[in-house]
């Protein structure tokens, strides 16, 4: 089943979490990792794959929202009162704005400290804004924030779903691990 049902996500979706949810933990740790090096050609090139799996995040993030908005939500079997519908809602658009923000305050803030850069070394990529230093370091920090941010939403995540499973006992984590 490609698409989403009425109680069920399908195997699109459940494949650009999954691959999602993987690269998003390599590239916080990569990220972190390479901004802890001094400035070497190792940094240089640590550097490189953190962005160009950046890039890549970017693209699935714009796949993944066309997805979800062209495909029906799954409910869960057991009802839930408005106001954790309402949050998870909201959590899932947070989500989504930081799936969004991340990588493209990662390509601003590139192009603002007129980094040339080459995707995977191979594809020249555009500059988005003129070189401005200032706004670079601002731009570096809402980055830098808006991963925390992320990782802080991923584990509120997490605990949901586990909570469905373990407390509530419905198919939430388990459509979503290996679906109907």
């Amino acid at each position: 089943m490609l698409r989403n049902s009425a109680t069920s996500w399908g195997s699109v979706a459940r494949s650009l979490h999954w691959t999602m949810a993987v690269l998003i933990t390599g590239q916080v740790a990569l990220g972190m990792y390479a901004h802890d090096l001094a400035l070497s050609p190792r940094k240089l090139d640590w550097l490189m794959w953190h962005k160009s799996i950046g890039i890549c995040l970017l693209l699935l993030a714009v796949l993944r929202l066309l997805w979800a908005l062209g495909n029906t939500t799954p409910q869960t079997a057991v009802e839930s009162p408005r106001w954790q519908r309402r949050l998870a809602r909201t959590s899932h658009i947070a989500l989504y704005g930081l799936l969004l923000g991340i990588p493209l305050s990662g390509w601003l803030m590139n192009s603002a400290k007129n980094i040339p850069f080459e995707l995977f070394r191979t594809i020249p990529w555009p500059q988005l804004i003129n070189a401005n230093e200032a706004l670079g370091e601002l731009l570096e920090t809402v980055h830098a924030y808006g991963v925390w941010l992320l990782m802080i939403l991923v584990g509120v995540h997490s605990t949901a779903a586990l909570w469905h499973h373990f407390v509530r006992h419905d198919a939430t984590l388990t459509n979503m691990l290996r679906g109907p």
